[in-house]
C-alpha cells in the first residue's frame, strides 16, 4: 500500500489486518494526523520474520547426513579396543596446533573408513568440538549428491557457532534461492562469508567430518567439493580441522596431490595401519556373544568358541576388510539358525568359485547370508528393489510398495538381515550393510544366481510407482476444503500429510521418473510399465501434481516429466497419445507453477479455468475441473508460447542459451550473471558481484566456460557446470565493452571496447594473451573464424581487420566502407568474410587476398545491424531499422525481403473487420505506410531490429517495436508475430530453435517455448478467428455502473455487449470513424445505467463535436445532438435524463434526453483559460459543478444557469468532481487537481478541506525504462493528476484515482458536535461564498481518516465497489482472499483494467490483448 514511499508521519494512528507470508519492505508519507485504519496486504508486512528463512535452509539440508542422525542409527563405529594407532594417529592430528588443518583417510571399500568417521566424530561431539558432519551415501538421495552439502553443514554450524547467524541470514534474506545454487556460491555465501564473521574463541580447533566423498554421484562435482572446503581453513580465522574420507580412486588422488591442496592436507592410508589385530579381537568378542545367545546349543561346546585355528582362518579370509568380519558376526549370530553350521559353512566355503578376486571369501560370505531365505527369487527380488530405491524404505514402506501376495517384505527383510540393516519394528530405512554389498549383487560372477539386472528392476520400481499411484491418490486428501486456501495458511498440513499420503505413496510421487530415467534407450517398451504409465497419466496426473504442492517439490515434477517424455522417445514407436499429454502436462505445470505451488488445489481451480480448451490436459481432465469461473469469451484454442516470465526488477542487457539449450545466462543491472533453467525456470546460479552492471554474457560453443564483460571493462569467466570463477580480469578496458566472443574450439576469448582495442585471453591458462591496439575508433564486432586461427573485427574507425591467432599479428586491413562497421561475419570455411555498415551497405570480402567482391546497397533503409550466413554460405541474412533482407551470394542483383514493417502494417490493416479500413491497407503507398509507423511509435525510442539465429537449424527469430517473430530461413515470415511485450534490449534463441528468451528494460525474462509458434496460424486464419471471436483485441472498455453492458473497441469497431461477451449491438461511428484517435470518441455511461453517451469530435471542423445518445439495453440511438462547440467534458446525471457538455470557452450546455432540449446555461466567456475540464451533477440533478483550466470550481442551477457560488483561485486546474448531497451535512464537492492535490468543499458552510496536500513528484522504481539508443536507464515522474473522484452511495466514504492508477480512499464521518474547526487530517480554507442556499448552514465538520492507498503496480476495482485486485504476483484476490490467478498474458496493465461488481463480477482489460468478463465463485 505504501510502497516507494518516505517520511511516514503516522501519528495517531492504527494498522489493523496485517495479513501473512507478505514481506515488502515499504514505507508511506501520511501527513498531518489522519487515523490511518489501513489493511495491509501481499508482501507488505513491516517486521521482517527470520525463522521463514532458517526453515527454508533446514529444508534444503539432509538431516540424515549427520553423525547422529536417525535414518543412520545404528551406525557403523569402531569397536572400543580396536584400531587404536589409527585413532591415536588422528587424535594427534586433531589435537596439535601445528598440524595440517585438511586431513584425507583413503582405503578399500569395507575397510572400515566410515566406522572411522562415526567414531571421531561422536568423540569430539562429546568434547563439543565436532561443528558440522556430512556422511555421502548411494542409498539415500538427499545424500548421494553434492547439493545439500553446504545447506547441511550451515544448519549445524548455526547451532555449534550462533554469531554466524547475522551473517546466514543476510546472505539468505539477499538471495532465498542460495541453497539450490550452484556449489560453489552455496559454500561461499552459507559457509565462509559467515564462518569470517565468527566470534567464538574455541580453545582448541573444531572439526568439520565429510565422510564416503567416492559415494557421490558426480565425479566432477566432488573434486568441486574439495577444492572448496580445502579453501575454509585458509579464508576463516577460526581454528579448523577438517576429516574427509573416501575409496583411494586414482581422481581424488590426484585432486588431493593438486598443488593449492597438498600442503594443507595430511594424507591416512588406512592400510597402513594393520587391521588383524582389531579383526581378531572383535571376531572373538563378537562370537562369543552368539555363543552366549545360542547356550542352549552351544554348552555342550567347550570355549573358546571356535579355536583359534578356526578364528585365525577367519581373520586371513577377512584380508583386513572389517565388513568381512562385521557380516561374519551378523550372519553366525542370527538367532534363528544355528551358529555351529554357519560358522562351518563359512569355514568350508564350498562355492565354485575362482579365487583370483580379492574378495574371494567375501563374496562367499554373502551368498551364504543370501542363501538362508529358500526362495532365491523372491529373495532377488527385494535385493533388486532395495537395491534401486532412491531413498531407502522402511519394512512397512516396502511392503507397501510392491503390494504381492506372495512376498512378504516384512518376513523376507529380517531373514537377510547379515547383508541388510532394518529396525526390529520395520520403521528405519532398510539399508546395505556396506557399500561392498551393491558392487557384489550387479556383478554376476561374484553374486551369481543372487544377481541383479538394475535396469530390469528399475523398469519394475516405475512400473510399482504408477500402479501406487493410480490406485492410492485422490483429489484433495488433505482436506483443505476451500481451494483458495494457500498450503502455508493450513497450519498442521504436516500432520495431514502425513495422515493422507503414506511413505510408499510420498515415494512413487516423488521417484517415478528417475527408475524411468535409469532404463537404456534401447527402444524396447515393456508392456505391463506402459500400461500403468497410460492408467496414471490419464486418471491421477493431476492428483500427483496436487501431492506435489503439498509436499512443497512442484518445481520437480517439470523435470519429472521431462524425464517421462525423454524415455518415451527413446521408444522405437513413442505413443502419440502418451507422449501428447505428458508434453501438454509439462507445459501445464511450469505455466501454473506459481498458483499450484501456493495453493494445491488451484491445480483443479486457476490452472483447469485458464488451460486452453484444445490442450490435451483439458481435454483428459475437464471432469475434474472445480467450480471455476466461467471466461468470458471462451478460454484460448491453443498454449501461449511463453513458458515462464521472471521478473528481474532491473534492466537485462543481454541473454544467451547454453549450447545444450538447457540454461539460460543474463547479464543486467546490478545482476551480476544470472543462470536459469530453461525447463522450470529456476535460478540456478548468481554468479559474480550482485551488485555490479553486466553488460553481456557468452557461452563457449562447447558450454565450459561462461563468459561476461561488467560496466566497469572487467571481463570474468566461469565454469557454469560449478560455479568456479576461471579467470577475472578487472579493468582490462577502459570504456565499455562492445562485443565478446569465444574462438571455436573454446581456447581462446576476445573482448572489444569503445576504448579502441581487443583484448584475447587463453582459457587453458586464463592469462590475457594478445592487446590488440590499432583500429582508431571504438571496436564493434568481433568474429572468430571456424578453424580458431583468425579474428576478425570491425570498427567506427570504418576499417575491418584480420588477425593471427598464433602471433597477434595484423594479416590485412579492409577499407571500402564510408561509415562505422556495425558487424562482422566469416563463412564456415573461412574463405568469406561479410560486412555490415552505418553506409546502410554489405561488402563480401575474400578473406586470402582482402579483395571486395561483392556490394549490396540496395534494401536498406537504415545502417546494417546484423549479418548472418547460412545455407553452406551460399547466402546472407542482414537487418537493419525496418527490413530482414536475404541474399544469394552467387549474384551480385538477387535478394529477398523476409520481412519488412510496412508489410506487417499493411497485413494488419487489411484483416481489420471495418471494410474501410481494409481497403486503405490494400492502397496505401509505402511511404504512407512507413509515416503511419514513424507517427505509431513517435514516443517511443528508437529500436533496433535484434536477431538470434539457431546453430543447428535455419530458425532465427528478430524484434521489432514491441512485437517477437519467428521465421526459417530463407523463406519469407509471414506469420505473426507471438508476442508484444516489447520493446526488448535482448534476444537469444536456442541451438535447436526451439526456445527462445527476450529481456527488457522492465527486467522481465520472458522464456517462450517455439514448438508452439509452428501451426499459430497465417493472417487469413487470424481473420477467421477474429470473426468467430472479435475481441481477440481490446483497445478501449467502458463499463456501466451495473455490469450489465459494456463497450468495447475491438479491431477499429466499437460494440455493446453484455456480460457473457453477446454482442448486443455494433455501433455505427461512421465511414472514417475507426481511424479517428482515442480523444476525438469518448462514451460514458449514466449513473443508473440507463444510457451512454458518445460524444465525437468533427473530422470537418476541429471545433465542433456531435453528442449521440444510446439506449443501454438495446444499444439503439435515442437522439443526437449536433453542431456543439468543441467538447472537453461531459457527464450525465444519475437517472440519464440530462447531460452537461463543458467548452474551452468556459461555456456549459445542458441537453435534455427526453425532448432533445439544448440550454445554454454558462455562456462563453473570454479569456479562454476558463474552460471547462470537469463536470458533475448534484444527486438530484438541480445543481451543476464545473471546474476550469484556472483551478475554479463553480456551481450553478441548472434550470436558470445562475452561478450559486464559487470557490478558490488556483494554479492548478481542476481534473475531477465528484457532487453528493450528504443527510444532515448538505453538499459536499470533491475536487482533484492536475497537481495531484484533492480537498472536499463544502459550499454551504464556506469550507475546504485539503485532503492530500501538492507533493513533490515520486519516481518509483517499477517506472525505471531504458534507452535502447544509449543503453542506460532514465526514470519517468510519476503521473499525479487526480483523474477520478467518487463518493460511495451511502456518502460516508470518498474515492480517488491518480493518473498513475494509484486509488486513495477515505472514511468521512460527521462529528457530533457541529464545530466548525478545522477536521483532523484536513486544512480549512474560509472563503467567502454568495448566493447559495442557506437552509444547509447547519452543516456539521467532516472528518477524514485514510483507509487505504493501492500500489500503482496493482490493478484495484476502479469502480471502487468492490476490494477486488490484481496483486504483483498475479493473484486476483478480494480483500485478502485469493480467488485466481492470472497467467501473464492475462494481467492488467496500466489504469483502468479493473472493474468490480458485488454480484462477484470481474471485468479485466487486458491492455491491447483481450477483454476477459467472469463471476467469481463464492466459497
Amino acid at each position: 500500500m505504501f510502497n516507494n514511499s518516505s517520511q511516514i508521519d503516522a501519528s495517531h494512528s492504527t494498522f489493523s489486518e496485517v495479513h501473512r507470508d507478505q514481506y515488502y519492505n515499504t514505507r508511506s508519507t501520511v501527513q498531518g494526523d489522519q487515523t490511518i485504519n489501513t489493511i495491509i496486504h501481499g508482501n507488505q508486512i513491516l517486521q521482517d520474520s527470520h525463522s521463514n528463512l532458517i526453515e527454508a535452509l533446514q529444508k534444503a539440508s539432509a538431516p540424515s547426513a549427520a553423525h547422529d542422525s536417525a535414518q543412520r542409527y545404528p551406525a557403523p563405529k569402531c569397536i572400543e579396543g580396536t584400531r587404536v594407532e589409527l585413532l591415536a594417529r588422528i587424535t594427534s592430528w586433531a589435537d596439535e596446533k601445528d598440524e595440517r588443518p585438511i586431513c584425507w583417510l583413503s582405503g578399500r571399500p569395507g575397510s572400515g573408513k566410515s566406522a572411522v568417521s562415526q567414531t571421531i566424530a561422536e568423540k569430539y561431539a562429546a568434547q563439543k568440538r565436532l561443528a558440522a558432519s556430512f556422511f555421502f551415501s548411494r542409498r539415500d538421495l538427499e545424500r548421494r549428491t553434492t547439493q545439500h552439502v553446504a545447506a547441511t553443514l550451515a544448519t549445524q554450524l548455526l547451532a555449534f557457532l550462533p554469531s554466524i547467524r547475522p551473517a546466514v541470514i543476510a546472505a539468505l534474506e539477499d538471495d532465498y534461492m542460495i541453497p539450490m545454487k550452484v556449489l560453489r556460491e552455496q559454500v561461499e555465501k552459507l559457509l565462509v562469508q559467515p564462518l569470517s564473521t565468527a566470534t567464538e574463541t574455541p580453545d582448541a580447533p573444531v572439526f568439520i567430518i565429510v565422510d564416503a566423498l567416492d559415494e557421490c554421484d558426480d565425479e566432477s562435482l566432488v573434486l568441486e567439493l574439495v577444492t572448496l572446503l580445502a579453501l575454509l581453513p585458509r579464508k576463516i580465522s577460526l581454528p579448523l580441522r577438517l576429516m574427509i574420507t573416501s575409496r583411494a580412486e586414482p581422481w581424488l588422488q590426484a585432486q588431493f596431490q593438486q598443488p593449492h591442496i597438498s600442503p594443507f592436507t595430511l594424507p591416512l592410508e588406512i592400510h597402513a595401519f594393520s587391521a588383524e589385530a582389531d579383526i581378531r579381537s572383535f571376531l572373538r568378542h563378537a562370537l562369543d556373544d552368539a555363543y552366549d545367545q545360542h547356550i542352549q546349543i552351544m554348552e555342550h561346546l567347550p570355549r573358546p568358541w571356535p579355536s583359534q585355528d578356526e578364528l585365525e582362518r577367519i581373520v586371513t579370509k577377512a584380508g583386513g576388510l572389517f565388513i568381512f568380519a562385521l557380516t561374519v558376526a551378523k550372519f553366525v549370530g542370527d538367532r534363528m539358525h544355528n551358529p555351529v553350521e554357519r560358522l562351518q559353512a563359512i569355514l568350508e566355503d564350498t562355492a565354485a568359485v575362482s579365487t583370483g578376486s580379492a574378495y574371494f571369501d567375501l563374496d562367499s560370505l554373502y551368498r551364504d547370508a543370501i542363501s538362508v531365505f529358500p526362495d532365491p527369487d523372491v529373495a532377488r527380488l527385494v535385493l533388486g528393489v532395495v537395491y534401486c530405491m532412491a531413498i531407502p524404505l522402511s519394512v512397512s514402506g516396502l511392503h507397501e510398495l510392491l503390494k504381492r501376495p506372495d512376498v512378504d517384505a516384512r518376513m523376507i527383510v529380517p531373514a537377510l538381515n547379515s547383508v541388510l540393516l532394518a529396525s526390529e519394528d520395520g520403521k528405519q530405512p532398510i539399508q546395505f550393510y556396506h557399500a561392498s554389498f551393491r558392487d557384489f549383487l550387479i556383478n554376476p560372477q561374484r553374486s551369481q544366481k543372487y544377481a541383479i539386472n538394475p535396469d530390469a528392476y528399475h523398469r519394475l520400481m516405475a512400473q510399482l510407482c504408477f500402479e501406487n499411484m493410480s490406485n492410492s491418490l485422490r483429489r484433495d486428501m488433505c482436506h483443505i476444503g476451500y481451494p483458495a486456501t494457500a498450503n502455508k495458511e493450513v497450519l498442521d498440513l504436516v500432520e495431514r500429510r502425513g495422515s493422507a499420503y503414506d511413505e510408499a505413496l510420498c515415494y512413487a510421487c516423488r521417484f517415478w521418473s528417475r527408475h524411468l530415467a535409469q532404463l537404456p534407450g534401447d527402444g524396447v517398451a515393456n508392456e505391463g510399465l506402459f500400461s500403468a504409465l497410460q492408467r496414471f497419466t490419464t486418471t491421477a496426473l493431476l492428483y500427483w501434481m496436487e501431492a506435489l504442492s503439498i509436499f512443497g517439490e512442484l518445481e520437480s515434477a517439470a523435470v519429472m516429466l521431462r524425464e517421462g517424455i525423454s524415455w518415451l522417445k527413446t521408444l522405437h514407436e513413442p505413443p502419440k497419445d502418451a507422449l501428447a499429454l505428458l508434453e501438454d502436462a509439462e507445459r501445464f505445470v511450469v505455466f501454473y507453477m506459481d498458483p499450484i505451488s501456493q495453493c494445491a488445489l488451484h491445480v483443479y481451480l486457476t490452472a483447469m479455468a485458464w488451460v486452453p480448451a484444445n490442450s490435451v490436459v483439458y481435454k483428459t481432465f475437464k471432469h475434474q475441473s472445480l467450480d471455476s469461473p466461467k471466461l468470458h469469451p471462451e478460454r484460448r484454442g491453443e498454449w501461449p508460447t511463453l513458458r515462464r516470465a521472471i521478473n528481474l526488477n532491473s534492466p537485462i542487457y543481454s541473454v544467451v542459451f547454453s549450447p545444450n539449450g538447457l540454461l539460460i545466462a543474463t547479464a543486467g543491472m546490478n545482476q551480476g550473471v544470472q543462470l536459469w533453467n530453461v525447463i522450470t525456470g529456476g535460478n540456478v546460479a548468481s554468479l559474480g558481484d550482485r551488485s555490479s552492471t553486466s553488460r553481456l554474457v557468452r557461452f563457449s560453443p562447447s558450454g565450459t566456460f561462461l563468459a561476461a564483460a561488467f560496466e566497469d571493462g572487467t571481463v570474468a569467466v566461469w565454469d557454469p557446470k560449478v560455479g568456479r570463477e576461471h579467470l577475472k580480469h578487472e579493468g582490462c578496458h577502459t570504456e565499455r565493452i562492445t562485443c565478446l566472443e569465444f574462438s571455436n574450439n573454446n581456447t581462446l576469448l576476445a573482448s572489444g571496447s569503445r576504448d579502441r582495442a581487443i583484448q584475447v585471453w587463453s582459457m587453458e591458462t586464463a592469462h590475457p594473451l594478445y592487446r590488440l591496439a590499432t583500429h582508431e575508433g571504438p571496436v564493434t564486432s568481433l568474429a572468430f573464424s571456424s578453424d580458431s586461427l583468425r579474428l576478425v573485427s570491425g570498427s567506427e574507425d570504418n576499417l575491418i581487420i584480420i588477425w593471427d591467432m598464433t602471433s597477434g599479428k595484423i594479416v590485412r586491413g579492409l577499407m571500402g566502407h564510408r561509415k562505422p562497421v556495425n558487424c562482422v561475419a566469416i563463412s564456415q570455411d573461412g574463405s568469406t568474410l561479410a560486412s555490415g555498415s552505418e553506409d546502410k551497405s554489405i561488402k563480401i570480402w575474400d578473406s586470402n587476398t582482402g579483395k571486395c567482391t561483392l556490394t549490396f546497397s540496395k534494401g536498406h533503409r537504415a545502417g546494417v545491424r546484423t549479418v548472418h550466413f547460412f545455407d553452406d554460405d551460399k547466402h546472407l541474412v542482414t537487418t537493419c531499422g525496418e527490413v530482414v533482407i536475404s541474399w544469394n551470394l552467387g549474384s551480385r542483383n538477387t535478394s529477398d525481403i523476409l520481412w519488412s514493417a510496412d508489410q506487417l502494417l499493411k497485413k494488419s490493416l487489411r484483416r481489420a473487420p471495418a471494410w474501410q479500413t481494409k481497403v486503405i491497407g490494400w492502397s496505401m503507398p509505402k511511404p504512407v505506410l512507413r509515416y503511419i509507423l514513424q507517427q505509431t511509435y513517435a514516443e517511443s525510442p528508437p529500436q533496433h531490429i535484434l536477431t538470434a539465429y539457431a546453430m543447428k537449424t535455419s530458425s532465427f527469430v528478430f524484434t521489432y517495436q514491441t512485437f517477437l517473430f519467428d521465421g526459417s530461413l530463407p523463406t519469407h515470415t509471414e506469420s505473426m508475430p507471438f508476442d508484444a511485450s516489447g520493446p526488448f534490449m535482448a534476444v537469444a534463441l536456442s541451438s535447436d530453435g526451439n526456445w527462445t528468451a527476450t529481456g527488457d528494460a522492465l527486467g522481465s525474462l520472458l522464456i517462450h517455448d517455439l514448438t508452439m509458434v509452428q501451426g499459430r496460424g497465417s493472417w487469413d486464419e487470424l481473420e477467421t478467428a477474429i470473426k468467430a471471436q472479435p475481441f481477440r483485441t481490446v483497445e478501449q472498455l467502458v463499463p456501466s455502473p451495473l455490469g450489465t453492458r459494456f463497450l468495447v473497441d475491438s479491431l477499429l469497431q466499437w460494440h455493446l455487449i453484455d456480460e457473457k461477451c453477446h454482442v448486443i449491438k455494433k455501433l455505427d461511428m461512421g465511414m472514417l470513424g475507426s481511424m479517428r484517435d482515442d480523444d476525438d470518441i469518448r462514451f460514458k455511461f449514466s449513473a443508473d445505467g440507463s444510457i451512454f453517451i458518445c460524444v465525437i469530435a468533427s473530422l470537418l471542423r476541429s471545433d465542433k463535436s456531435t453528442v449521440r445518445v444510446f439506449d443501454s439495453v438495446t444499444g439503439e440511438q435515442r437522439t443526437q445532438f449536433t453542431g456543439l462547440r468543441k467538447v472537453h467534458s461531459f457527464t450525465a446525471s444519475n437517472d440519464g435524463a440530462y447531460i452537461a457538455c463543458g467548452h474551452g470557452s468556459g461555456q456549459v450546455d445542458i441537453l435534455a434526453v427526453a425532448s432533445g432540449k439544448r440550454t445554454t446555461v454558462v455562456p462563453p466567456t473570454e479569456p479562454n483559460d476558463v474552460h471547462i475540464n470537469a463536470l458533475a451533477f448534484s444527486d438530484d440533478a438541480r445543481e451543476l459543478v464545473g471546474g476550469s483550466k484556472s483551478g475554479v470550481a463553480r456551481v450553478w442551477d441548472r434550470a436558470s444557469g445562475e452561478c450559486k457560488t464559487t470557490f478558490g483561485e488556483s494554479t492548478s486546474m481542476v481534473t475531477s468532481l465528484a457532487f453528493a448531497n450528504v443527510p444532515a451535512g448538505g453538499a459536499r464537492i470533491a475536487i482533484g487537481r492536475e497537481d495531484g492535490s484533492f480537498c472536499v468543499w463544502l459550499p454551504a458552510s464556506s469550507s475546504a478541506f485539503q485532503v492530500i496536500h501538492l507533493q513533490d513528484p515520486v519516481v518509483p522504481h517499477s517506472e525505471s525504462i531504458a534507452s535502447s539508443s544509449q543503453d542506460e536507464a532514465a526514470t519517468e515522474k510519476v503521473k499525479t493528476s487526480m483523474i477520478l473522484t467518487q463518493f460511495s452511495e451511502d456518502r460516508s466514504k470518498l474515492f480517488a484515482r491518480r493518473e498513475d492508477g494509484t486509488i486513495f480512499s477515505w472514511a468521512m464521518t460527521v462529528p457530533l458536535s457541529c464545530d466548525v474547526a478545522a477536521s483532523e487530517g484536513a486544512v480549512r480554507d474560509e472563503l467567502p461564498q454568495a448566493g447559495y442556499d442557506s437552509n444547509a448552514s447547519t452543516t456539521s465538520t467532516p472528518q477524514f481518516h485514510l483507509l487505504s492507498q493501492s500500489d500503482p503496480a496493482e490493478a484495484v476495482d476502479n469502480h471502487f465497489h468492490t476490494a477486488f485486485r490484481v496483486r504483483k504476483d498475479g493473484w486476483l484476490v478480494k480483500g485478502d482472499r485469493r480467488v485466481i490467478w492470472l497467467p501473464p498474458h492475462a494481467r492488467p496493465r496500466g489504469k483502468d483494467t479493473l472493474y468490480g461488481y458485488e454480484s462477484g463480477l470481474v471485468v479485466l482489460h487486458v491492455g491491447t490483448s483481450s477483454l476477459l468478463i467472469f463471476k467469481c465463485v463464492d466459497e
